[in-house]
């Protein structure tokens, strides 16, 4: 019998393909290294999803489970990182952003190695790695307010980029925390959370890459509609 959960599970590796397919489309203003970094970024989730949830039908011990989501944190934490790091201005947070990093890295390090670490996924890692990436969203967040700009916030497509990494990062943070207190029928029961942010992620991450460049400060105004599309649409 086909359930919800396995519903949604389809649907969000499906979703890791919509910002592929769009990229391509709008191939021609998509040269912006940030939306590159995504790109990369939803090619190596769509590969690692087809492991990680065996749809392959390859069989996948512990270990080698354990192994490709541990690498996934610290791929993921690398690729969101650096695209916040592209869209902020201030040095004083990017050097908070560089020297934070490696800290992090070698605490994944430690933990992928240590051996009181025996469950599937390191929660505790994943932990930290939202709780950083909320932060340098909120770092990006801050500059935007405090920064005069005659357009509109959501018109600019680093906007769409941050919000996906911050609305997946808080929406998972209490799921993931809580992981390795959650036998395989929890787990298989409310990982359906993550299956739902990660489908607004890849929604969020599709309008970055659709939306045109950041428009000048004469045609700020005109309508919304007008991001998505080269000739300018006139409302009825």
């Amino acid at each position: 019998m086909f359930s919800i959960k396995a519903l949604f599970v389809n649907i969000n590796i499906v979703s890791h393909l919509l910002p592929l397919f769009l990229f391509f489309i709008f191939f021609a203003r998509n040269k912006r290294k940030d939306i590159r970094v995504i790109f990369f970024y939803c090619i190596y989730t769509f590969i690692n999803e087809l492991f990680v949830t065996n749809l392959l039908n390859i069989e996948i011990n512990a270990s080698v489970r354990f192994t490709l989501l541990s690498l996934f944190t610290v791929v993921e934490y690398s690729l969101f990182t650096y695209a916040i790091f592209l869209n902020i201005k201030k040095s004083l947070y990017k050097r908070i952003i560089i020297a934070i990093s490696p800290i992090f890295f070698m605490f994944a390090i430690f933990q992928f190695f240590n051996p009181e670490v025996k469950n599937n996924i390191d929660s505790i890692s994943i932990t930290i790695e939202y709780i950083l990436l909320i932060i340098y969203s909120l770092f990006y967040f801050f500059e935007e307010l405090n920064e005069p700009n005659t357009t509109f916030i959501y018109s600019s497509h680093s906007f769409w980029i941050v919000v996906g990494i911050l609305i997946y990062s808080t929406g998972t943070f209490f799921f993931f925390m809580q992981s390795n207190n959650l036998s395989d029928e929890e787990w298989y029961r409310w990982s359906v959370i993550n299956d739902i942010f990660t489908i607004i992620k890849n929604l969020f991450f599709s309008i970055a890459i659709v939306i045109r460049k950041n428009i000048s400060s004469e045609n700020s105004f005109k309508s919304p509609y007008d991001e998505f599309f080269e000739k300018p649409i006139t409302p009825l």
